[in-house]
């Protein structure tokens, strides 16, 4: 068929993403710039997800290769069935939808093993021509709120200890949120026990991404550093509490309640004190990036009891 401009507009928030159990509303703006018949224009709403990766093998053909492509999310929505088989006249036309994303949709992602991604597709053709077709892609975010769970409300407790070699007995115990959304602030609290004074060159806390990637004959996993932050500041006395804290930047929120992923995320935030003399004491601590802002309670009103 012949158009001379077929615009499709989503009414989205101010991120312009999508999220998951919203109902998306929007229209199609068709400009048809001669008389003609139509067949049929249709408007379909897509998900797809797909992973791709190898594997050395120490025999032939020394090269296994995992790859699956899959449809999340199929919907054909009637919006032009009142052209369809008519004759239609030069002019602007304007057709309104409306869909829901499932509440266990994935969300939008991409990297050099996977995607997931969503997309509109309007097609249409006239009788004896070329079809013509419009493909716009959206967003879509997991909808994740942790603010009627209390174990994310409260800030928790976390202890890792070593005997240095030769330098005593050293702990640290790590206060902290472990649920929290992109843009927020979370404040971090060591307490940290030093029997011989050690030197300690500093403290660093990273939030990292955590990525399995799943097909039918295998998957495999990947770390994404999302944020750091470093504490260099200590008066190596026996006993000492430092305080600092992270800005979360956007990203992509926790993946949970989802039916076997291609792409599982998680996160962790990894503390690790790092010694100019010893090896480098470690924790990794599970956290859920959530979509809406926990609200948390008083950093303040929780302590650590020795």
């Amino acid at each position: 068929m012949s158009w001379e401009s077929c615009i499709i507009l989503l009414n989205s928030d101010s991120t312009g993403s999508f999220y998951c159990g919203d109902i998306v509303t929007g229209s199609v703006v068709i400009e048809f710039k001669k008389k003609q018949k139509v067949e049929h224009i249709t408007f379909t709403v897509y998900g797809t997800s797909k992973a791709q990766w190898s594997r050395s093998m120490p025999v032939m053909p020394y090269l296994k290769m995992y790859s699956e492509k899959n449809t999340i999310l199929e919907y054909e929505l009637d919006v032009f069935s009142e052209l369809d088989g008519k004759t239609i006249s030069p002019g602007i036309q304007t057709f309104h939808f409306h869909f829901v994303i499932p509440d266990d949709a994935p969300s939008t992602f991409k990297s050099s093993i996977a995607e997931v991604k969503y997309f509109i597709k309007v097609e249409g053709k006239a009788d004896c021509k070329f079809k013509k077709l419009k493909i716009v892609p959206f967003v879509v975010q997991g909808n994740i709120n942790l603010n009627h769970l209390e174990e994310y409300l409260i800030p928790t407790f976390h202890e890792t200890k070593k005997t240095l070699w030769g330098s005593g007995f050293f702990s640290i115990c790590f206060k902290t949120y472990i649920g929290f959304s992109s843009r927020q602030y979370i404040p971090f609290e060591a307490i940290i026990t030093n029997e011989k004074k050690v030197k300690i060159s500093k403290i660093i806390v990273s939030l990292i991404q955590k990525l399995e990637y799943s097909v039918s004959s295998g998957y495999a996993n990947e770390e994404k550093h999302i944020n750091k932050i470093e504490h260099k500041r200590f008066s190596h006395t026996v006993t000492e509490m430092c305080h600092f804290g992270m800005e979360i930047p956007q990203t992509i929120p926790s993946s949970i309640h989802l039916t076997n992923p291609t792409v599982d995320i998680s996160y962790v935030l990894r503390v690790e004190v790092v010694f100019p003399f010893h090896s480098t004491l470690s924790k990794d601590i599970p956290v859920t990036v959530a979509t809406i802002p926990v609200m948390h309670h008083d950093f303040s009103d929780f302590q650590y009891k020795l």
